[in-house]
């Protein structure tokens, strides 16, 4: 049987640095799965087997040689077997994945008094929410396409988890989620009604629609704004160094992926934002440094 004491040490012992490191290592290993999810989707494939192998060789990967980071660190970035190159998008994928975990568990269990339960609930929901938001945004950023394979399974799996937090309640929640996807939809088909070619793709609405279900409507205007923000000052000067010295089509004629943009935003909302009125934090944060 457990004790209220136990359960009181159990929580003294999860908000310290233990709690910290423990959170960190749960990223880790969530980062390498996000880095199968980003590989194996777009292509169709299943995410639980063959089991990981050297793109190279095709020789499987022991499971000591497949541990987060570590592994890939150990070996120099290169297959035991071939010697072979392994991209360091993995190792950075699950230093990202570990990252996210410690600023969510620092801010929904450490830095929040709701009893542990809640607290723990809240880092779970919040922690999957933006590694689903990381590998939405590599693919789209790789591919230019937000997989239904994700987008319509989380919509709904997130909108439920939302309710357990109960940081948004029901009716702000269904409101987000429709007009998540009503807002982009009406944007991308009158851009296409003016300009009579695509514009932003429904993915994007599909994205914004998980967005609103779990955070609801009041986190649409500040993602949008956030998004759209962080997207100019971003992209431009990428493209305009790329179509530097060509003299093939425009600036506003290039594509730019916006669900990395918006999925930004969304963390910035989700790690700020989340239990507070985000223009009154504005407001106290602003007063607090003049």
């Amino acid at each position: 049987m457990i004790h209220s004491d136990d359960f009181e040490q159990l929580g003294l012992w999860l908000r310290s640095g233990y709690g910290l490191l423990l959170a960190g290592v749960f990223g880790l290993t969530w980062g390498s799965f996000a880095n199968v999810c980003i590989h194996r989707i777009p292509r169709g494939e299943s995410l639980v087997y063959p089991p990981s192998a050297c793109p190279h060789c095709r020789a499987q990967i022991a499971w000591y040689d497949n541990l987060p980071l570590v592994s890939w660190l150990l070996l120099r970035g290169r297959c035991r077997r071939c010697q072979g190159g392994i991209s360091a998008q993995y190792p950075l994928i699950e230093l990202v994945a570990a990252l996210l975990a410690l600023a969510v568990f620092r801010r929904f269990v450490i830095g929040d008094s709701a009893p542990l339960g809640i607290a723990l609930s809240r880092f779970l929901t919040y922690f999957f929410f933006v590694i689903t938001l990381l590998v939405l945004s590599v693919i789209d950023l790789r591919i230019q396409l937000l997989p239904d394979r994700i987008t319509y399974p989380a919509i709904p799996l997130f909108f439920v988890l939302g309710r357990i937090c109960g940081q948004t309640s029901l009716a702000d929640a269904a409101i987000g989620l429709v007009a998540g996807y009503a807002v982009i939809w009406g944007i991308a088909t009158g851009y296409r009604v003016l300009k009579g070619r695509e514009g932003l793709g429904l993915g994007d609405a599909k994205l914004l629609s998980l967005i609103g279900g779990l955070l609801g409507w009041h986190a649409l205007p500040w993602t949008l704004f956030l998004g759209s923000v962080s997207g100019l000052l971003l992209s431009v000067p990428i493209l305009l160094i790329r179509r530097r010295g060509s003299d093939e089509g425009g600036l506003l004629h290039s594509e730019v992926p916006f669900g990395p943009f918006l999925s930004l935003a969304a963390a910035v909302y989700v790690f700020f934002f989340v239990g507070r009125d985000p223009l009154s934090w504005l407001i106290l944060k602003l007063s607090s440094w003049v």
